[in-house]
């Protein structure tokens, strides 16, 4: 548990298809990747293209993420994939990336392990309820520190994972900021404790839901091909 705990501020620091839960194995990889001594099956998502292998793509995600953390898979949409040679560290959202902590890669989890890794994260992060949130935006107040992020829900989509929903605001050279919405996941996949951020712009509380219901679109797909 020690070890769970010790990498779990290292993995929660770069955040600075289906209704239903699927029980039957599927085979609906696009890629599959290892993750220690695991095979992690990278699901087809509609709307989405898995492209870590990618050079260019591969550079932004690896020059973005901490050295002790490994990518498993990063996915961008469709109309953003078909113009990945072009694009920067912070020209596109509604992409997402499923990734571990290197120090756990080779450790079994079980349920213990992702219940404490939730309170830790519930721990020590800004909770503030939605609706208030909400409204100091509305209000153009809202009071968020840059780079650090503000859960605003959580839940669980079933036993095996945790979904925390978050503002960040983050600032450009020059002193133009923005807000950016993300959901962060803790997930149990074959005794592995595996990562998924996903990220939109911010543009009101429809992203808010548009995030959820994607976001648990995405998990449902790793979770129906990786039994």
């Amino acid at each position: 548990m020690k070890q769970y705990f010790k990498c779990f501020f290292e993995v929660v620091s770069i955040v600075l298809v289906m209704n239903n839960i699927v029980f039957c194995q599927q085979d609906d990889c696009q890629r599959s990747a290892k993750f220690g001594d695991v095979l992690i099956c990278l699901p087809i998502i509609e709307g989405y293209e898995e492209c870590y292998l990618n050079a260019k793509v591969k550079q932004i995600a690896d020059a973005t993420e901490i050295s002790t953390n490994s990518v498993i898979g990063f996915y961008l949409d469709t109309i953003i994939y078909d113009n990945k040679d072009s694009i920067g560290l912070i020209e596109f959202d509604n992409y997402f990336k499923v990734y571990g902590s290197n120090q756990s890669k080779y450790h079994k989890a079980n349920k213990e392990s992702l219940l404490g890794i939730h309170e830790l994260l519930t721990n020590n992060f800004i909770v503030k309820n939605w609706e208030e949130v909400g409204n100091e935006i509305d209000k153009l107040g809202l009071d968020v520190e840059v780079g650090l992020p503000v859960i605003i829900d959580s839940y669980g989509l079933n036993e095996n994972s945790y979904t925390y929903v978050m503002l960040v605001k983050y600032e450009l050279e020059g002193g133009e900021s923005f807000m950016m919405a993300m959901t962060v996941n803790i997930l149990l996949i074959k005794e592995r404790l595996i990562w998924m951020a996903y990220y939109l712009d911010y543009e009101g509380e429809l992203t808010i839901r548009r995030l959820i219901k994607q976001s648990d679109k995405i998990l449902n797909g790793l979770f129906a091909n990786n039994n």
